[in-house]
């Protein structure tokens, strides 16, 4: 029986675009091996980055039955290598009972540490992420991708994809996504001040194309009833005006991945846009805002910033509140 290796890695979307490199060390080790990858339900729409290996999809929050499917996987195929790339606390029960499979797993050191220190000893390796210390530190890009012991480096990950819209994309533009926790519910920014921060990327780039959360009824209306929109559901194009501002309504999975490919430039709040926007070397500013009350809120995020900005080439601007505040930053900027 072949043997076989399995990636364990459902998450979101923006976790897994992290995880890339250390995913394509992973094939580079193992390449004339059997390489399963489970994939969650979100992020298993960019599964076409993965040509050389099996793609199976769970749930991002595994249900028993899931969980029982995991362990029969194991049971009757040859696993000989198993990488926990989603920290979760079921997935670090496994080396304590399959001893003969060799596991690497991302632990956490925190206030809730994964796994336990007993069971972080049946890990064959690991590489841990530090929630807790202030203190010079690699990034989970690099974190992640020394658990895996190879200097092959060959890019087996593939851009390529399928597009069955009609969409014709202009030759040069920024793209921006509007997400909702960081514009409403941080910075209380409405949807008419959106539209102004639109007009003013407008008049200091040739082309805009920006997106939603896909599925919010409530925004698509709006914007679709403000700028020139493409519908990617329906497939069609819905021109209000002359302007050169395009809403992308409903835009997800690889249409989203080849709309970032197309981009001269990534102007987005932190997360899923910029990352893929970092794996697609696309020049990036990332915006952000911190609510922070007492010193260890200034603790945490600088903790987080620490670990899931990329290594390098990552620029980003902490937002005010104040509108005119922020602009005048923006504009420094761009």
């Amino acid at each position: 029986m072949t043997c076989k290796v399995l990636i364990l890695k459902n998450d979101r979307t923006g976790d897994l675009f992290v995880s890339l490199n250390a995913i394509n060390k992973i094939i580079n080790k193992h390449l004339n091996e059997d390489m399963d990858i489970f994939l969650s339900d979100v992020n298993h729409k960019f599964s076409f980055l993965f040509p050389k290996i099996n793609k199976k999809k769970i749930s991002m929050n595994l249900s028993i039955f899931e969980k029982i499917k995991i362990l029969f996987y194991l049971l009757f195929n040859n696993v000989r290598t198993v990488y926990i790339l989603t920290p979760k606390n079921f997935y670090y029960y496994l080396p304590f009972f399959f001893r003969k499979i060799r596991f690497y797993g991302i632990t956490i050191k925190s206030n809730k540490s994964r796994p336990s220190l007993f069971l972080k000893k049946y890990l064959y390796k690991s590489a841990e992420l530090d929630r807790i210390n202030i203190k010079k530190r690699k990034s989970s890009y690099e974190i992640q991708s020394s658990l895996i012991d190879t200097n092959l480096d060959k890019n087996y990950l593939s851009n390529e994809i399928s597009i069955k819209h009609t969409f014709l994309y202009p030759k040069n533009f920024i793209y921006f996504h509007y997400k909702r926790s960081l514009f409403e519910n941080l910075l209380k920014w409405d949807l008419d001040t959106i539209c102004k921060f639109l007009e003013i990327l407008s008049n200091k780039y040739e082309n805009i194309l920006f997106s939603s959360e896909i599925n919010d009824q409530n925004k698509n209306n709006f914007f679709s009833n403000r700028f020139n929109t493409f519908d990617f559901i329906n497939n069609k194009k819905i021109d209000l005006n002359k302007k050169n501002i395009f809403f992308l309504k409903d835009i997800d999975g690889s249409d989203l991945f080849d709309a970032v490919k197309k981009s001269s430039k990534i102007i987005s709040p932190e997360g899923i846009i910029t990352h893929m926007g970092y794996y697609l070397n696309k020049p990036i500013l990332a915006l952000m805002h911190f609510n922070l009350t007492k010193r260890q809120d200034f603790i945490s995020q600088i903790i987080s910033c620490k670990e899931w900005f990329p290594p390098t080439n990552y620029k980003f601007i902490v937002l005010k509140k104040n509108f005119d505040k922020s602009i005048q930053k923006i504009l420094k900027r761009i």
